[in-house]
């Protein structure tokens, strides 16, 4: 009987043990499957708190403060563009000079002050650059020149200076637009009878 009785308590014991690890199945499965819906629940709020946090997460003044640094950038590589192109025309043999968008003159290279010096004026910034043209043809000469610079177009004239030689004028635009600019880059020549 004893061995009845040991047999009906182990094969309960067995079974107890079968429901429990059946039990333990159960509840790993969905204490899995809970943990997997935990993770996509949380990938899902970080989505969502990515979306609403403006910027990206980052703060208005972070953002503000990477686009200043990026500008920061870009002024100093148009003023190295801008002064590379300026070092090559200002030693060129050619007189050259340019004017902003109201015809004052903002920059000459060396050739257009030496002119302008044998021509017997010193010439600064402003319009006295027009000095050069004989005073009869002075008005008709500016004349054409606001035409110019309100039509952004081609500046190309011949006069005569204040010593009776020809001058002549050819300039072209820094168009920012289509009818819109920033002044003239200006090539000067004058003619002197031999």
């Amino acid at each position: 009987m004893e061995n009845s009785e040991l047999i009906t308590l182990l094969s309960g014991f067995l079974g107890m043990m079968g429901t429990i690890a059946a039990l333990a199945r159960k509840f790993y499965k969905q204490a899995s499957s809970f943990i997997e819906e935990q993770k996509d629940f949380q990938e899902a709020i970080k989505v969502i708190q990515k979306e609403v946090t403006p910027n990206g997460g980052s703060s208005l003044k972070d953002v503000v403060n990477k686009l200043k640094i990026t500008c920061d950038r870009m002024e100093v590589r148009q003023r190295v563009i801008d002064q590379r192109s300026k070092a090559s025309l200002h030693y060129q043999t050619e007189a050259l000079f340019e004017i902003d968008r109201s015809g004052n003159m903002t920059w000459c290279n060396d050739a257009f002050r030496t002119l302008m010096v044998e021509e017997g004026g010193v010439i600064s910034t402003g319009k006295d650059w027009i000095a050069v043209i004989d005073e009869d043809h002075r008005e008709c000469f500016v004349a054409e020149i606001e035409s110019c610079l309100k039509m952004c177009r081609k500046i190309d004239i011949e006069t005569k200076d204040t010593q009776g030689c020809v001058v002549s004028f050819t300039g072209y635009p820094y168009k920012i637009g289509r009818n819109n600019h920033e002044g003239f880059l200006i090539y000067l020549k004058i003619e002197r009878e031999n």
